[in-house]
C-alpha cells in the first residue's frame, strides 16, 4: 500500500509551514483522496499531479481542513493536466451523515455551472458530482471501510466524525480521523491481524478537558506494542524537545512524505 501525504497540519497551520492532514493511496483504478481540505490541490500542484487523476474522494466528517472539495471539483471539471478541461464527474464517498450535509452545502458554490457547450444549468451538485453514501467500499483493489470516532462529543452533541480502515493486497492500514483519544480503540486496532500501521491524529499542546483531539501525552500511555506501529499526523510541527521514535512511536508524518507499506 503506497500512501502519500500531501499535508499533515491541523486546521489551522501555517501554509507555509504544512498543509492540512490530506493523504493520497494508490490504487488500481487511479488515486484515492482521503478528505479534501483548502490546501489540497495546491499540494497536489506542487506534487506534479492534478486533481483530475483522482479516482474518487472519500471523507471522514464535516470540518474545513478535511470537507472543503469546491476548487478540486471544478478544476476536475474546468482543467486537466493539460490545461484543456477534463469535463471530470467528481465521486464522493461517505456516510450519509457525513454526505448528505456535505452536499447541501456545497449546492450554492457549484450552482448554477456552465457546462461544455456554453449552457448554464442550476443543478451543479446533481450534474458535478458522483456521490456515494455508504460505510464499505471497493476502490480499484483497495477496500475503504469507515468507522464512528467521537470527536465533537458531549452529552448534547455528537459530530458525525469516522476513521477508516484500509485494506489492500493483504496490507490493512487504520486511519484514525479527526477524534479524541480512545485507547481501548487504539489497542483494538493495533492487534488486529494484519494490521501494519495505525496513522493516528495528534496535537501536541496539553490536554484539556472535553478536547476533540488526541494529545501526544495521551498516546504515550497506550502500550509499547501499540506505539510502535503508530505514525503521528494531523500535528503539524513536532516541537524540538520531543523526540517521537524515543517515546516508542513509528515517527511523525512529513508534507508529501510517502509511505510504502508490505505486508507484516
Amino acid at each position: 500500500m503506497r500512501i502519500t501525504f500531501l499535508g499533515t497540519g491541523g486546521a489551522f497551520c501555517d501554509y507555509r509551514v504544512n498543509y492540512q492532514n490530506n493523504a493520497v493511496v494508490e490504487t488500481s483504478s487511479g488515486p484515492v483522496l482521503i478528505d479534501c481540505g483548502t490546501t489540497a490541490c495546491q499540494s497536489l500542484r506542487e506534487l506534479g499531479r492534478h486533481p483530475g487523476e483522482l479516482h474518487a474522494v472519500v471523507f471522514t466528517h464535516l470540518h474545513g481542513d478535511h470537507a472543503s472539495p469546491e476548487q478540486l471539483i471544478w478544476e476536475r471539471y474546468y482543467e486537466s493536466a493539460t490545461g484543456e478541461p477534463g469535463w471530470l464527474e467528481t465521486p464522493m464517498l461517505a456516510p450519509a451523515d457525513v454526505l448528505d450535509p456535505l452536499l447541501d452545502g456545497l449546492g450554492p458554490f457549484l450552482s448554477p455551472f456552465v457546462d461544455r457547450t456554453g449552457a448554464a444549468h442550476t443543478d451543479g451538485v446533481g450534474a458535478l458530482l458522483r456521490p456515494e453514501r455508504t460505510a464499505h467500499a471497493r476502490l480499484g483493489d483497495l477496500t475503504v471501510r469507515w468507522f464512528r470516532v467521537d470527536h465533537v462529543t458531549t452529552d448534547a452533541v455528537d459530530k458525525p466524525a469516522y476513521g477508516l480502515w484500509l485494506e489492500q493486497a493483504g496490507v490493512r492500514v487504520w486511519w484514525s480521523g479527526d477524534t479524541a483519544f480512545n485507547a481501548e480503540q487504539a489497542i483494538r486496532a493495533a492487534r488486529t491481524p494484519g494490521c501494519v500501521r495505525l496513522f493516528h491524529e495528534c496535537t501536541f499542546s496539553p490536554p484539556c478537558e472535553r478536547s476533540v483531539h488526541t494529545h501526544y501525552a495521551e498516546l504515550c500511555t497506550l502500550p509499547d506494542d501499540v506505539r510502535e506501529r503508530i505514525t503521528l499526523m494531523h500535528h503539524t510541527v513536532v516541537p524540538d524537545d520531543i523526540d517521537v521514535r524515543k517515546d516508542g512511536f513509528c515517527g511523525a508524518a512529513d508534507r508529501h512524505q510517502v509511505f510504502s507499506l508490505p505486508r507484516s
